[in-house]
């Protein structure tokens, strides 16, 4: 059955390896929208259950992370981003 088209809960289950790493079911891939190289994040509340999601990042992050300084305010201009661009180059 499609995944869009379930009503009801689903249970899959993955095995621990001995370095701690999981291999998220294909089933569990799909809902998120993940492939190999996407990020996942953890939200661990201090009761109730953990939270599993994407990490989306939009162009703007992208390019905060690219030079690592403060969140740009407004839409940077190409110059700034060619700048981020020259930066990141061997």
């Amino acid at each position: 059955m499609p995944l869009a088209s379930r009503t009801s809960p689903t249970t899959v289950e993955a095995t621990i390896t001995s370095k701690g790493q999981v291999t998220l079911p294909s089933e569990l891939r799909k809902r998120l929208g993940v492939q190999k190289g996407s990020r996942i994040r953890f939200s661990i509340p201090a009761s109730g259950p953990v939270e599993v999601k994407p990490v989306r990042y939009n162009i703007k992050d992208l390019w905060h992370m690219a030079d690592e300084g403060g969140k740009p305010e407004g839409v940077m201009s190409f110059e700034e981003m060619n700048a981020a661009k020259a930066r990141r180059r061997p």
